[in-house]
């Protein structure tokens, strides 16, 4: 048989949304310790910490940092890195992600006396903008799982045993594999839900005659060993039942048990190694670890409140990179810092009170803290927009409804030139020199069409009839910018009622608004259309009683095949690194929005951490950009080929149910999408 090398990597995280701080002392004890032990005696384990979870176990046990470095340094043990907290880096802005790997290797530094160079991707949650970020921070290789990474791209399965090459936007990164089902057998086995002799049988099914390979035993969490995240418990014995396992590997022939970074060493120059491949996909741009019903969503907005949380997280790092320009580093570390900690994912899922209470605390904290600073280093006031967003503005109310004028005067009205209203058989018309836009008066004010002149002279997005589709998979009215919500039970709600506009002009826009009953609450929505600029804003403003954790999606846009060049058509936004990252659609089916099973209402999403999503092909380009900080939200693409056409829509969801969905909306939410669209310059 083929010699098999195999290796580990343990994730000690005592933020784990389900521990609370009075268990981290016997948790250091009866799970963290017993792996240094291990390595004493000759197993060589990856040890992988955030630096949260380093200061947490250094404040209670020194002893335990003291011998972690001294392992590492003898080679008895690898420390892998993540950061100072364990973020999901696709759903967090660039600029964040790169504070937290900075601070996360200063304190590697202090504790262990030098920094890692490999790094457990958080959450085993990847897109192709980390890898700069990662090799920027000074990471030379990444630990990524297999299975969804495989699921899309369909590499060679020998691919799996050797280390490869993750692929970035204009970087690339060594690439270690991590692997669910593994990790899972080992865990069912060490439960004793799985015989040694299985696991055994399992983990060489693996080996190879005349081959060389490698295979990873563990890679999760070291406190569902000797303990119960949720139930509090310690479990003795168990970590008998680790060293009973790896001692049975090591006895093994042809097996070796070695660190991490020894696989990356000793498959150097392998012919099925360091290869450059995709980890992401068109119809995965996000990958996660496990089943699809673990997936990014639950950190964006599912969780306990999610949408709320990280529209907060936002708002203070607009604060924050407003003062990178006001104050010295000395002053804004510790407020990075903090935020790092708030962005954590553990705060997302199933949160346990004491946590939560501790992030409104320190939420509370670092905004007072920030406006503080603000006022103090320059002009009172609030920025127009995201920084670095693309030219987009927030939009300034009128400051006195006597500035605009009514212009409900029907069948038809000129006003001030250019612009044209018209009101015909429940359609309202728009056209000013920029945009012309057509609203269903007895659909909620959804977009009929819209046309930027400027862009092309067929509408981009608006609303596909009821038999455009042969397919009967695609027999419904396919509508744009309205709202559909999904209760737990199964309910469907949407704004799709006879409504009664209200049309107001000023010098640079027109104004249509209309207020819409719901069986949740109500609805304003509010369109404005822009005069000089290709440009439509669309504004959601929902009053709820109490709302509870279901499936809520908005900015809803369905793009007009006749509009688009099927061939060249492509989506791109920024999943949490510095650059855009495009995906080309021909041949691909996408399908974000649907759910997974009765208990999980979606499969993915896109980060779109800069706030907008762009859709094109070779002529034009259509922009949707959102203010994240304003209310958060996350899109999701949906796209099919049919009958040599194609289905395409992008929803942007405010909230959607999981295992982890545990959140009540009441009061006033309001949010903008602001389309431009522009012709590309070949």
């Amino acid at each position: 048989m083929g010699r098999l090398y195999l290796y580990s990597i343990f994730h000690l995280n005592l933020a784990f949304s389900l521990i609370p701080e009075e268990d981290y002392t016997s948790i250091i004890e009866n799970s963290y310790w017993p792996l240094l032990e291990l390595a004493e005696e000759g197993i060589p384990l990856g040890i992988e910490a955030s630096a949260h979870t380093l200061k947490e176990i250094e404040r209670r046990d020194r002893g335990f940092v003291r011998r972690l470095r001294e392992l590492w340094e003898d080679g008895s043990c690898e420390f892998v890195g993540s950061g100072h907290s364990q973020i999901i880096m696709p759903l967090v802005p660039a600029h964040v992600n790169r504070w937290n790997l900075e601070i996360g290797n200063g304190y590697y530094r202090k504790f262990l006396g030098k920094r890692p160079h490999t790094a457990l991707v958080g959450e085993q949650t990847f897109s192709k903008g980390l890898v700069r970020l990662f090799r920027e921070a000074g990471y030379s290789t990444i630990i990524m799982d297999w299975s969804n990474c495989y699921r899309y791209n369909q590499y060679p399965k020998r691919l799996l045993y050797y280390p490869q090459m993750a692929t970035g936007i204009d970087d690339e990164i060594r690439l270690l594999w991590n692997h669910s089902i593994a990790f899972q057998k080992f865990q069912r086995c060490i439960y004793r839900e799985l015989s040694l002799k299985e696991y055994v049988d399992f983990i060489m099914s693996h080996q190879e005659d005349g081959e060389e390979r490698a295979f990873i035993v563990y890679g999760n969490d070291a406190e569902v060993f000797g303990y119960r995240p949720g139930v509090g418990v310690s479990k003795r014995g168990e970590y008998e039942r680790v060293r009973e396992v790896f001692r049975t590997l090591v006895s093994l022939k042809d097996v070796e048990l070695v660190t991490p970074s020894a696989i990356v060493e000793h498959f150097t120059g392998h012919p099925m190694a360091y290869r450059s491949i995709n980890l992401e996909s068109v119809e995965t741009p996000i990958v996660c670890k496990k089943q699809d019903k673990y997936n990014p969503l639950r950190w964006a907005v599912s969780g306990r409140d999610n949408v709320h949380i990280n529209s907060a997280c936002y708002r203070v790092y607009e604060n924050m990179r407003l003062l990178e320009e006001r104050v010295d580093e000395q002053t804004l570390a510790p407020l990075k810092e903090a935020l790092c900690e708030l962005w954590g994912s553990d705060f997302r899922t199933n949160t346990i009170d004491e946590k939560f209470l501790y992030f409104r605390d320190l939420m509370g904290w670092l905004k007072h803290r920030t406006e503080r600073l603000l006022e103090k280093t320059g002009p009172k006031g609030v920025a127009l927009g995201r920084l670095d967003s693309p030219g987009v503005e927030r939009i300034r109310e009128p400051e006195a409804a006597e500035e605009l004028t009514l212009l409900m005067r029907p069948p038809f009205i000129a006003v001030k030139t250019p612009s044209v209203v018209r009101r015909e058989d429940n359609l309202l018309t728009v056209r000013t020199p920029a945009v012309e836009a057509e609203f269903l008066e007895n659909k909620g004010l959804a977009m009929k069409s819209t046309v930027f002149t400027d862009a092309s002279a067929s509408p981009l997005v608006g609303t596909l009839p009821h038999g455009y589709y042969e397919d009967i998979q695609l027999g419904a009215d396919f509508f744009s910018a309205h709202l559909i919500h999904i209760a737990g039970d199964g309910r469907k709600t949407t704004d799709l009622s006879r409504t009664t506009p209200v049309v107001e002009e000023d010098e640079t826009l027109v104004r249509v608004s209309a207020e819409i009953p719901m069986d949740t609450g109500t609805l304003w929505k509010d369109y404005r259309i822009w005069k000089d600029e290709p440009r439509l804003d669309i504004t959601y403003k929902l009053r709820v009683k109490g709302l509870a954790a279901s499936s809520l999606r908005l900015g809803i846009f369905t793009f007009i095949p006749e509009g688009f060049h099927k061939e060249s058509l492509w989506y791109e936004t920024v999943n949490g690194g510095t650059l855009p990252e495009r995906f080309y659609l021909a041949g691909h089916t996408i399908r974000h929005d649907e759910p997974v099973n009765y208990r999980v209402s979606a499969r993915s999403c896109l980060g779109a951490t800069e706030g907008w999503v762009r859709v094109g092909d070779r002529e034009k380009c259509l922009e949707i950009w959102t203010d994240k900080a304003e209310l958060y939200s996350v899109p999701l693409v949906h796209y099919r080929e049919t009958d040599g056409n194609f289905f395409f829509r992008i929803y942007h969801s405010v909230g959607e149910m999981d295992e982890t969905a545990w959140w009540t909306w009441r009061g006033i939410n309001r949010i903008t999408f602001t389309l431009k669209a522009h012709k590309r310059h070949r």
